[in-house]
């Protein structure tokens, strides 16, 4: 294929994945209170490119909402990447090889990340400034630099990209092993790709660091409870990777992992017979062992360090190198018998692509009951003269209540996963209720659910989602968690 082929494909690719996104067109989690505020919100947060980006495209000081319109540009520039990795692994690259790649995008935590109408742009053109910076190979003094540049990019995108290229890095040194080179090259060539991600950090942190006003993690204690603190982390991202090993996904699965590690083994095998001395080769077999371990750990990567472990689908990009080096493995592998059992590799790539579109599927019935909610509540207030001239309204949920969507009961059933990447803990935000004409709801309560319950026994409505009370002139609404069965009664 030729390098405009490659490009097209790739935006072939992600165009058909995106598709279900943009057909559900749900205002996810933040997206709900940034479209109401349309403020750059994110320099305080170091992610000063995120302000500036929706400052272009908004011409203007605001960030309004103009999905999908950075989300389409984020998947150009990203397909484009893409495309660029592809020539980098492969010199004369074929359709299947273009493959091989994809799982960076496709990776089914990646969704979360796309969910948001804008956080999602600003994280694929981070995924996109990763890969550039490791197509830039570190043995010349000006790629070492232009790929520092583009790890600074990311990071001032969405600084847990900074997994998502050390992954790849360590991709870049097993590569090296594979592909034979000696001792030297491959030392010469981990020490660049080091130097990169280090003047990367550097020159975040001489940048968009220094705007930060909000510091939003302090560190893990280093004290004796570090390492169960950090065995448990990783026990709990185990479990999350767990959910897409289902009886329909396991067999090419664990073929896959099957053929990677064979691959491997492989490689170890000529090392261990190849020429040099016995430190040489014991350098080589580590240079090819050692990165296995660290793409793993590099999954949840920097969020293990953080006091408060987020353990969202979001901040697991970095399952997308783990997939790029299983499919680079085995695509080595099975053309090496037959340049079409390539296409094999079409097997997990349509995996993920159907959990795409069924997660789109979830977004849209989510989306429809907060409606059926939201328009209820608003009605209940709008039609009783007492609730209308309140002055102020307060929303009180319960995290559990959230997890409540009988519609997609069969979905989850079929496919576990699409809960956690949904990760929706709410059934109603107080910055819904503008759409719907109330803007007097306040997102800072000033009662408890037991004071307003003290102060207002008696609730003026009584619905299956929630209960209105009134204490003085301020209207408490408070969610209950619904207790009917999930899954759909014929």
């Amino acid at each position: 294929m030729s390098a405009r082929e490659v490009q097209v494909f790739c935006l072939l690719a992600i165009g058909l994945h995106l598709l279900p996104l943009l057909l559900a067109d749900y205002t996810y989690m933040d997206d709900v209170w940034r479209t109401q505020v349309a403020s750059d919100s994110w320099t305080g947060e170091g992610r000063v490119l995120t302000g500036w980006l929706y400052a272009v495209l908004s011409f203007g000081p605001g960030a309004p909402n103009l999905f999908p319109l950075p989300l389409l540009l984020a998947a150009v520039a990203s397909a484009l990447a893409l495309a660029r990795l592809v020539r980098h692994y492969f010199v004369a690259p074929d359709a299947s090889a273009v493959l091989v790649v994809l799982p960076l995008w496709y990776n089914p935590f990646f969704l979360q990340n796309l969910s948001y109408q804008f956080d999602g742009p600003t994280m694929a053109l981070a995924l996109a400034a990763s890969v550039l910076a490791i197509t830039f190979e570190p043995e010349r003094r000006r790629y070492l630099i232009y790929g520092a540049v583009w790890v600074a990019v990311a990071a001032s995108f969405y600084q847990i990209s900074l997994n998502l290229f050390a992954g790849l890095c360590c991709v870049e040194v097993l590569r090296q092993v594979v592909q034979g080179a000696d001792f030297r090259q491959t030392c010469i060539h981990a020490i660049g790709r080091l130097a990169q991600l280090l003047g990367g950090c550097l020159l975040y942190y001489l940048s968009a660091f220094q705007l930060m006003t909000t510091m939003r993690e302090s560190l893990l204690a280093f004290d004796g409870q570090w390492p169960d603190m950090v065995l448990q982390r990783l026990q709990l991202i185990t479990e999350h990777l767990g959910l897409l090993f289902t009886p329909g996904t396991a067999w090419f699965m664990f073929g896959l992992l099957a053929l990677a590690l064979l691959g491997v083994v492989l490689a170890a095998a000529r090392v261990l017979r190849g020429e040099g001395s016995v430190l040489a080769r014991l350098g080589l077999l580590l240079a090819l062992l050692l990165p296995l371990p660290m793409v793993l750990l590099l999954v949840p990567g920097l969020t293990l360090l953080f006091a408060d472990f987020n353990d969202g689908a979001r901040t697991l990009m970095g399952l997308g190198t783990v997939m790029v080096l299983v499919l680079w493995l085995a695509h080595r592998l099975l053309t090496a018998l037959h340049l079409r059992l390539g296409w094999l590799l079409l097997v997990p790539l349509l995996c993920m692509l159907s959990f795409a579109y069924a997660y789109g599927r979830v977004l849209l019935v989510e989306k429809e009951l907060q409606q059926a909610i939201s328009f209820s509540l608003a009605h209940d207030i709008s039609s009783r003269p007492d609730l209308a001239s309140a002055r102020r309204y307060y929303v009180l949920d319960i995290d559990s209540s959230g997890q409540w969507l009988p519609a997609a009961s069969g979905s989850v059933r079929a496919m576990p996963a699409l809960k956690y990447v949904l990760n929706i803990n709410f059934l109603l935000l107080p910055e819904m209720m503008p759409r719907l004409g109330l803007s007097n709801f306040g997102s800072h309560v000033p009662l408890g659910r037991r004071q307003v319950l003290a102060r207002s026994p008696q609730p003026r409505v009584d619905n299956k989602f929630y209960v209105i009370h009134l204490v003085g002139d301020v209207g408490y609404v408070l969610m209950k968690t619904p207790h009917d069965p999930e899954s759909y009664r014929w």
